[in-house]
Protein backbone atom coordinates (compact mmCIF):
# COMPACT_ATOMS: atom_id res chain seq x y z
CA UNK A 1 0.00 0.00 0.00
CA UNK A 2 1.37 3.38 -1.02
CA UNK A 3 0.38 6.46 0.94
CA UNK A 4 1.16 9.86 -0.53
CA UNK A 5 -0.98 12.44 1.29
CA UNK A 6 -0.85 16.16 0.75
CA UNK A 7 -1.40 17.71 4.13
CA UNK A 8 -2.14 21.38 4.83
CA UNK A 9 -0.68 22.54 8.08
CA UNK A 10 -2.03 25.46 10.14
CA UNK A 11 -0.20 27.14 12.98
CA UNK A 12 0.30 30.22 15.12
CA UNK A 13 3.42 32.32 14.70
CA UNK A 14 5.89 30.78 17.14
CA UNK A 15 7.55 33.97 18.28
CA UNK A 16 4.25 35.79 18.74
CA UNK A 17 1.74 33.32 20.14
CA UNK A 18 1.89 30.96 23.11
CA UNK A 19 -1.46 30.20 24.73
CA UNK A 20 -1.35 29.34 28.44
CA UNK A 21 -3.74 26.76 29.88
CA UNK A 22 -4.39 25.81 33.52
CA UNK A 23 -2.26 23.05 34.98
CA UNK A 24 -5.39 21.03 35.69
CA UNK A 25 -6.59 21.17 32.09
CA UNK A 26 -6.16 18.39 29.58
CA UNK A 27 -3.48 18.65 26.92
CA UNK A 28 -4.95 21.03 24.31
CA UNK A 29 -5.66 20.04 20.75
CA UNK A 30 -4.41 21.92 17.69
CA UNK A 31 -6.51 24.84 16.51
CA UNK A 32 -9.08 24.15 13.80
CA UNK A 33 -9.89 27.77 12.94
CA UNK A 34 -7.36 30.00 11.23
CA UNK A 35 -6.64 33.18 13.23
CA UNK A 36 -4.57 36.27 12.60
CA UNK A 37 -0.90 35.37 12.31
CA UNK A 38 -1.50 31.86 11.05
CA UNK A 39 0.46 30.54 8.13
CA UNK A 40 0.21 27.25 6.30
CA UNK A 41 2.62 24.89 4.63
CA UNK A 42 1.91 21.90 2.44
CA UNK A 43 3.79 18.64 2.77
CA UNK A 44 3.54 15.62 0.51
CA UNK A 45 4.91 12.30 1.76
CA UNK A 46 6.43 10.30 -1.07
CA UNK A 47 5.21 6.81 -0.24
CA UNK A 48 5.92 5.03 3.04
CA UNK A 49 9.28 4.81 4.86
CA UNK A 50 11.72 2.50 3.08
CA UNK A 51 14.68 0.47 4.37
CA UNK A 52 18.19 0.82 3.02
CA UNK A 53 21.53 -0.76 3.90
CA UNK A 54 24.75 1.23 3.56
CA UNK A 55 28.34 0.26 4.25
CA UNK A 56 29.64 3.21 6.22
CA UNK A 57 33.27 4.36 5.99
CA UNK A 58 35.48 2.14 8.13
CA UNK A 59 32.88 -0.65 8.35
CA UNK A 60 32.94 -4.06 6.70
CA UNK A 61 29.24 -4.82 7.11
CA UNK A 62 26.27 -2.71 5.99
CA UNK A 63 24.21 -0.73 8.49
CA UNK A 64 20.46 -0.63 8.09
CA UNK A 65 18.46 2.64 8.00
CA UNK A 66 14.93 3.81 7.17
CA UNK A 67 14.14 6.90 5.13
CA UNK A 68 11.09 8.98 4.22
CA UNK A 69 11.15 11.31 1.21
CA UNK A 70 8.85 14.30 1.31
CA UNK A 71 8.10 17.49 -0.63
CA UNK A 72 7.50 20.78 1.16
CA UNK A 73 5.65 23.69 -0.49
CA UNK A 74 5.05 27.17 0.88
CA UNK A 75 1.77 28.66 -0.36
CA UNK A 76 1.36 31.00 2.61
CA UNK A 77 1.90 34.23 0.70
CA UNK A 78 5.08 34.96 2.63
CA UNK A 79 8.44 33.35 3.30
CA UNK A 80 8.49 31.21 6.44
CA UNK A 81 11.12 29.29 8.38
CA UNK A 82 11.14 25.51 8.61
CA UNK A 83 12.87 23.87 11.57
CA UNK A 84 11.93 20.20 11.27
CA UNK A 85 12.01 17.55 13.94
CA UNK A 86 11.27 13.93 13.07
CA UNK A 87 11.01 11.33 15.84
CA UNK A 88 10.27 7.62 15.52
CA UNK A 89 8.71 5.81 18.48
CA UNK A 90 8.14 2.05 18.65
CA UNK A 91 5.60 0.02 20.61
CA UNK A 92 8.60 -1.32 22.54
CA UNK A 93 9.11 2.21 23.93
CA UNK A 94 12.25 3.04 21.94
CA UNK A 95 12.71 6.59 20.64
CA UNK A 96 14.83 7.48 17.61
CA UNK A 97 15.59 10.96 16.30
CA UNK A 98 16.07 11.64 12.62
CA UNK A 99 19.71 11.92 11.65
CA UNK A 100 20.96 10.96 15.09
CA UNK A 101 23.25 8.22 13.78
CA UNK A 102 22.75 8.69 10.06
CA UNK A 103 25.82 9.95 8.29
CA UNK A 104 26.25 11.86 5.05
CA UNK A 105 27.12 8.68 3.09
CA UNK A 106 23.58 7.41 3.76
CA UNK A 107 22.06 10.51 2.19
CA UNK A 108 24.48 10.26 -0.72
CA UNK A 109 23.31 6.72 -1.49
CA UNK A 110 19.65 7.73 -1.33
CA UNK A 111 20.31 10.77 -3.49
CA UNK A 112 21.84 8.58 -6.20
CA UNK A 113 18.89 6.19 -6.09
CA UNK A 114 16.48 9.05 -6.84
CA UNK A 115 18.55 11.13 -9.26
CA UNK A 116 15.88 10.91 -11.97
CA UNK A 117 12.77 11.27 -9.80
CA UNK A 118 14.08 13.85 -7.31
CA UNK A 119 17.10 15.50 -8.93
CA UNK A 120 17.13 18.32 -6.35
CA UNK A 121 16.80 16.11 -3.28
CA UNK A 122 18.26 17.88 -0.23
CA UNK A 123 19.48 16.63 3.10
CA UNK A 124 17.65 17.56 6.29
CA UNK A 125 20.37 20.05 7.16
CA UNK A 126 20.09 21.87 3.85
CA UNK A 127 16.31 22.21 3.87
CA UNK A 128 16.24 23.66 7.39
CA UNK A 129 15.62 27.40 7.40
CA UNK A 130 13.85 29.81 5.07
CA UNK A 131 11.28 28.37 2.68
CA UNK A 132 10.44 30.62 -0.26
CA UNK A 133 6.91 31.00 -1.59
CA UNK A 134 5.24 29.15 -4.43
CA UNK A 135 5.29 25.78 -6.11
CA UNK A 136 8.38 26.72 -8.10
CA UNK A 137 10.24 26.81 -4.79
CA UNK A 138 8.98 23.45 -3.50
CA UNK A 139 11.73 21.51 -1.75
CA UNK A 140 12.38 17.75 -1.78
CA UNK A 141 14.07 16.28 1.28
CA UNK A 142 14.49 13.03 3.16
CA UNK A 143 14.27 12.08 6.83
CA UNK A 144 16.68 9.27 7.76
CA UNK A 145 16.41 7.10 10.87
CA UNK A 146 18.66 4.38 12.19
CA UNK A 147 17.12 0.91 12.19
CA UNK A 148 14.72 0.45 15.09
CA UNK A 149 14.08 -2.32 17.61
CA UNK A 150 13.44 -5.59 15.75
CA UNK A 151 10.81 -6.57 18.30
CA UNK A 152 8.61 -3.63 17.31
CA UNK A 153 5.35 -4.37 15.52
CA UNK A 154 4.02 -0.80 15.47
CA UNK A 155 5.76 2.50 14.85
CA UNK A 156 4.75 6.15 15.21
CA UNK A 157 6.53 8.94 13.41
CA UNK A 158 6.12 12.45 14.84
CA UNK A 159 6.79 15.42 12.57
CA UNK A 160 7.16 18.79 14.28
CA UNK A 161 8.41 22.10 12.96
CA UNK A 162 6.06 22.08 10.00
CA UNK A 163 3.59 24.08 12.04
CA UNK A 164 4.50 26.92 14.37
CA UNK A 165 1.41 26.61 16.55
CA UNK A 166 2.54 26.34 20.16
CA UNK A 167 0.90 26.31 23.57
CA UNK A 168 2.51 26.98 26.94
CA UNK A 169 1.36 24.50 29.57
CA UNK A 170 2.16 25.27 33.22
CA UNK A 171 2.79 22.54 35.74
CA UNK A 172 3.38 22.85 39.51
CA UNK A 173 6.58 21.71 41.21
CA UNK A 174 7.42 21.20 44.87
CA UNK A 175 10.65 21.50 46.83
CA UNK A 176 12.18 18.36 48.34
CA UNK A 177 12.61 19.96 51.77
CA UNK A 178 9.37 21.81 52.51
CA UNK A 179 7.07 20.11 49.98
CA UNK A 180 5.56 23.53 49.42
CA UNK A 181 4.27 24.28 45.96
CA UNK A 182 6.50 26.59 43.98
CA UNK A 183 5.48 28.98 41.25
CA UNK A 184 4.28 26.88 38.30
CA UNK A 185 6.74 26.45 35.46
CA UNK A 186 5.79 26.10 31.83
CA UNK A 187 6.71 23.85 28.98
CA UNK A 188 5.88 24.36 25.31
CA UNK A 189 3.88 21.95 23.19
CA UNK A 190 4.12 22.16 19.42
CA UNK A 191 1.58 21.14 16.84
CA UNK A 192 2.81 17.79 15.61
CA UNK A 193 1.72 15.37 12.92
CA UNK A 194 1.64 11.76 14.09
CA UNK A 195 1.81 8.98 11.49
CA UNK A 196 1.09 5.41 12.58
CA UNK A 197 2.48 2.33 10.85
CA UNK A 198 2.17 -1.42 11.20
CA UNK A 199 5.47 -3.31 10.92
CA UNK A 200 4.83 -6.88 9.82
CA UNK A 201 7.70 -9.29 9.32
CA UNK A 202 10.06 -11.61 11.11
CA UNK A 203 12.30 -9.95 13.69
CA UNK A 204 14.98 -12.54 12.89
CA UNK A 205 14.87 -11.52 9.22
CA UNK A 206 14.80 -7.71 9.30
CA UNK A 207 15.24 -7.53 5.55
CA UNK A 208 11.63 -8.69 5.23
CA UNK A 209 10.18 -5.90 7.37
CA UNK A 210 8.01 -3.20 5.82
CA UNK A 211 6.11 -0.22 7.21
CA UNK A 212 2.39 -0.11 6.33
CA UNK A 213 0.49 3.14 6.88
CA UNK A 214 -2.45 2.86 9.27
CA UNK A 215 -3.50 6.31 10.50
CA UNK A 216 -2.56 9.94 11.03
CA UNK A 217 -3.62 12.71 13.39
CA UNK A 218 -2.60 16.09 14.71
CA UNK A 219 -1.72 16.59 18.35
CA UNK A 220 0.18 18.92 20.65
CA UNK A 221 3.45 17.35 21.77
Amino acid sequence: MTFSPKIILSSLLLVAVAVSVPASAEIPKPLTVQLNGLWQLEIELRGTPQPIEVVLPGDDEPTRFWYQIYTLTNNTGKDVYFYPQFDLFTDTFKLYHVGEKARKPVFNVIQKLYTDKFPLLESQEHITGRILQGGDNARDSVAIFEDFDQRATKVKIFIAGLSNEVVAVPYPTVTDSSLQQEKPKEFLLRKTLMLQYQVPGDRFNPQNKVMLFRDQQWLMR
